[in-house]
């Protein structure tokens, strides 16, 4: 229609009572003709009073549906109303590669213009210059975001296998979003892209007006904005790429492993055609592996690393049940234990010492060493005895170790 009416409460009522309609029509490539609108309605509004024609004839009127051609055969979604759509269902689709390059080089633009009006000490210029970059950056933002929705949900739609792609169209799609959106992407927004670079001209430019323009009701206001939306901007972009990222890069990998096993599938399965069974004679000599073997079976070191355990354990007598009280702190039966508190009774009765360590090593001479240190640091910390620490290194030679120290004297508290 020429027309279109203008009434904002009218045309969302409208969109509210046809939504499941107009989504559908919106996920769609191509127009759809009177048939298949009448089978939509009755998919999605079986109790619509309204006849076909008069529903087509007043979502038009509203600019809901247009028509594609001259004769009134074919209607589809506008593209706006499409992409609102979309956005209430967070299924975006994606935007073209690169569109994010020209917003960034007008962001530069709009940078040097803002620069220039505040050397000017033009507040209507900057005012102007400001609301542009603002749009700009909001701009950017929002195709970051809707670019990020549409990955996700073109993901969701593979993995769940509600894509109805071959593998082929699947494989095609997953190259071309890896090598045509992320990775171009990922030069913009990772750390020295052009994003980066932007950024931080646009956020030096708008401090230097907020410096030089301070006593301005406006400017500085207008800068302190500019900085919040660049960062911000910054934030989102580099989130949605790396989330992107990790959603992405395994699925490609793995369809391009799945492509690749499909193709040589097919390869053989041709030559099978062609020349019967006799072609399967070379496809062991033509697979790329070094060795193979069946899943499910044990290999060779597996089985025998297993029955050595098991021999293992059937030699081994049971030792039968035991007491927690005797299990309790024990280690090795063969291990001599220092009982620290007879030891304290015994040097409380030996008196004071000059080197505790040396008292200890004769004393115990039948026990570990590790438990005679252990017997010094109990009973340097015992509260029946007074500690210091002598002036001069001392040193103690055993079978096992040389132990040079400062000696610990000890004396009853």
């Amino acid at each position: 229609m020429d027309t279109v009416t203008t009434n904002p409460f009218r045309t969302l009522q409208l969109a509210a009572e046809y939504f499941p309609m107009l989504a559908d029509m919106a996920g769609r490539n191509d127009p759809l003709m009177l048939s298949d609108l009448r089978s939509l309605q009755q998919k999605y509004k079986p109790d619509d009073t309204r006849p076909i024609e008069l529903a087509i004839k007043l979502l038009s009127e509203y600019g809901l549906l247009d028509a594609t051609d001259e004769s009134g055969f074919e209607w589809e979604v506008p593209h706006i109303v499409g992409e609102f759509l979309r956005h209430l269902t967070m299924r975006q689709r994606l935007a073209a590669p690169g569109q994010l390059t020209p917003l960034i080089d007008e962001i530069a633009h709009l940078t040097e213009d803002f620069r220039q009006a505040v050397e000017q000490e033009d507040v209507d210029l900057v005012r102007i210059a400001g609301t542009g970059l603002k749009q700009g950056l909001d701009a950017a933002r929002a195709l970051s975001q809707q670019n990020h929705q549409a990955v996700l949900h073109e993901i969701m739609r593979i993995k769940s296998r509600q894509d109805n792609r071959s593998l082929r169209e699947r494989y095609l799609f997953i190259t071309q979003l890896q090598e045509r959106h992320l990775t171009p992407l990922g030069a913009l927004v990772d750390v020295g892209g052009a994003m980066e670079q932007r950024a931080a001209e646009l956020i030096a430019v708008a401090r230097g007006a907020r410096e030089r323009m301070s006593n301005n009701p406006y400017v500085p206001e207008i800068a302190t904005r500019i900085i919040a939306s660049v960062r911000k901007l910054k934030d989102v972009a580099w989130t949605d790429f790396h989330s992107c990222l990790r959603e992405v890069t395994p699925l490609f990998k793995q369809i391009r492993r799945d492509h690749a096993l499909a193709a040589s599938v097919s390869t053989t399965l041709e030559r099978v055609g062609r020349e019967g069974v006799r072609a399967l004679d070379e496809v062991v000599a033509q697979l790329p592996i070094a060795r193979w073997r069946p899943d499910g079976l044990f290999s060779a070191y597996v089985l025998t690393d297993y029955l050595a355990g098991v021999a293992e354990h059937a030699n081994r007598p049971d030792p039968g049940p035991i007491r927690m009280d005797e299990a309790a702190g024990r280690t090795d039966p063969s291990m001599k234990v220092l009982d620290f508190e007879q030891a304290a009774l015994e040097l409380r009765a030996a008196g004071q010492q000059p080197d505790l360590l040396q008292w200890l090593f004769a004393c115990y001479p039948d026990f570990p060493e590790q438990q005679r240190l252990h017997g010094m640091m109990h009973l340097g910390a015992h509260p029946d005895f007074a500690v210091s620490i002598g002036d001069s290194r001392a040193l103690l030679e055993t079978a096992d170790a040389d132990y040079s120290y400062f000696p610990i004297r000890i004396a009853r508290a």
